[in-house]
């Protein structure tokens, strides 16, 4: 039985890509089952996508074949790797798309898998002519050995914005993603952030803008008007409104930078 492919792009459904794409992981491994993580990540947002591969792999099965297309530098010298981690496998542009996959524990092993130019791939569209070949190799149980060379998992490329600052009493936040609801959620990870953010009793917002924070479980508890502070559901922490988009309160949009204060400001 192949593995399992799953695909994340930020192609959106407007054009034939994402069919395309799918059409040739079928011509090259028609047993295997195609799932879709998302293909209406940003045109060119790679920390979004990063965000979302990193939040979901865990959801999918041992062995999944993760294939992640968001690619600014596509026909470029970038290279094309494949991490195995957490007993998954990873192909992406080397762009900083892994970052969140190689933030959390576990042994990994990197590969540069960047195929010799082929004459019949397009410089422009490397997820149907490259990508796909690769994954469906790895689909159908080619060994890892066979694709590429291993490489030192500290020379890939890691992406500013992926990890907080603090300074002092201020920490910088970066906004990983506004979902459909305006929740802004930040690369404030809720293991490490909620002792320190919700042991504070007066949080503030310092940037954009100052407003007071209030640290909630769950949106219902957040008067009209009151901005929180919420362990999302995707293992960080979101600035959000109740039954409001905090992202247009505020003027935030993916890759923006907030800073919070333990101390009140008024």
């Amino acid at each position: 039985m192949p593995r399992d492919i799953v695909l994340l792009t930020d192609f959106g459904l407007a054009d034939p890509y994402v069919g395309q794409l799918k059409g040739a992981l079928l011509r090259h491994a028609p047993q295997a089952r195609i799932l879709d993580l998302c293909h209406q990540v940003e045109p060119f947002n790679i920390l979004q996508a990063a965000f979302f591969l990193g939040v979901s792999r865990q959801w999918f099965p041992e062995g999944s074949v993760f294939v992640s297309v968001v690619d600014p530098g596509v026909g470029g010298d970038r290279r094309i790797i494949l991490v195995e981690k957490h007993q998954q496998y990873f192909l992406a542009p080397d762009n900083g798309l892994v970052s969140f996959v190689m933030q959390r524990g576990g042994a990994s092993r990197v590969r540069d898998v960047t195929p010799a130019w082929r004459r019949d791939a397009s410089a422009t569209f490397h997820g149907r002519d490259v990508f796909a070949p690769l994954a469906a190799r790895l689909a159908n149980d080619a060994p890892t050995a066979d694709l590429g060379d291993e490489v030192n998992p500290h020379s890939l490329a890691r992406l500013p914005g992926a990890e907080p600052v603090r300074n002092g009493e201020v920490i910088e936040a970066t906004i990983l993603h506004v979902d459909r609801f305006g929740n802004c959620i930040t690369n404030l990870d809720v293991a490490s952030w909620t002792p320190v953010l919700f042991k504070s009793k007066t949080p503030s917002l310092v940037v954009p803008s100052v407003r007071e924070l209030f640290p909630v479980v769950t949106y219902e508890k957040l008067a009209p008007g009151e901005l929180g502070l919420i362990r999302g559901s995707q293992g960080y922490l979101e600035l959000a409104a109740n039954q409001q988009s905090a992202a247009a309160i505020l003027g935030l949009s993916s890759g923006a930078v907030v800073a919070i204060s333990l101390d009140k400001r008024d």
